[in-house]
């Protein structure tokens, strides 16, 4: 009876661990849009977040976004890691949120990877 128990419990974990592991590889694009605005630092010496609009996607979450960038944010053009001052109004980009995102509108959260788009 114990071995019925221990067999059918690692065949229900094969089962559910593999799912786990592929949700936590890919990330759920929050927004894709068009930078509108950039926010920057008291003293002006850096970039702390961008307000994105687009429209919602069966891919994406949200229309209008306040995305704060902090320093563990990855921002890419392509393959390609670039910094917070390279973003600028009008690039199309895409955001994957990290941790909660504020419900307000514009939704306000902060952003794990940032990528240009062409």
């Amino acid at each position: 009876m114990k071995r019925i128990l221990v067999l059918g419990l690692m065949l229900m974990l094969s089962v559910f661990l593999p799912s786990c592991s592929e949700e936590a590889a890919t990330d759920t694009i929050g927004i894709r849009g068009e930078i509108k605005e950039i926010y920057t630092s008291e003293d002006g010496t850096s970039i702390t977040g961008i307000l994105v609009e687009g429209e919602v996607q069966e891919d994406t979450m949200y229309d209008s976004a306040n995305v704060s960038i902090d320093d563990n944010t990855e921002i890419y053009m392509g393959e390609e890691k670039i910094s917070a001052e390279d973003l600028e109004t009008g690039l199309m980009v895409e955001v994957v949120f990290e941790g909660p995102v504020a419900e307000s509108y514009p939704v306000q959260g902060t952003a794990k990877k940032i990528t240009i788009i062409e």
